[in-house]
């Protein structure tokens, strides 16, 4: 019986995992079929972006806008607990349960915020 026990434990918490990963979601109009692979490319896109954003920032008409600078913050902060994910993974940080539903919590306006600035970018660049 105490085996068992410290069996069903141990496997608990992968049990748990296992599942909350089937209960996050992917919005609506996704092209993504799972949850890791739609957070994936929302932390690629955002990358993309922000590399945009830096060649554009040494161009010689850089972006001068209040809204833009606006939208940019709130991407950074709205995508802060994605950013923070991958560089605990990439370093090999150990990443509790609670800090995993946070960050999947955190996805969706993440990727909406990327949306807004890439379309304010391309608005903006057209412009320039």
């Amino acid at each position: 019986m105490v085996r068992m026990r410290k069996s069903l434990i141990t496997l608990l918490p992968m049990l748990f995992s296992v599942w909350l990963t089937g209960c996050a979601s992917v919005p609506a109009g996704s092209q993504q079929d799972n949850f890791s692979a739609y957070a994936e490319d929302v932390f690629r896109r955002q990358n993309q972006l922000i590399s945009r954003l830096m060649m554009l920032s040494d161009s010689e008409n850089p972006i001068e806008d209040e809204q833009f600078e606006q939208t940019e913050q709130a991407m950074h902060e709205s995508c802060e607990l994605l950013n923070e994910y991958a560089e605990r993974e990439i370093s090999g940080e150990s990443i509790s349960l609670r800090f995993k539903m946070q960050v999947q919590d955190s996805i969706q306006a993440c990727d909406h915020s990327v949306q807004r600035l890439e379309a304010l970018v391309a608005v903006l660049v057209k412009d320039h």
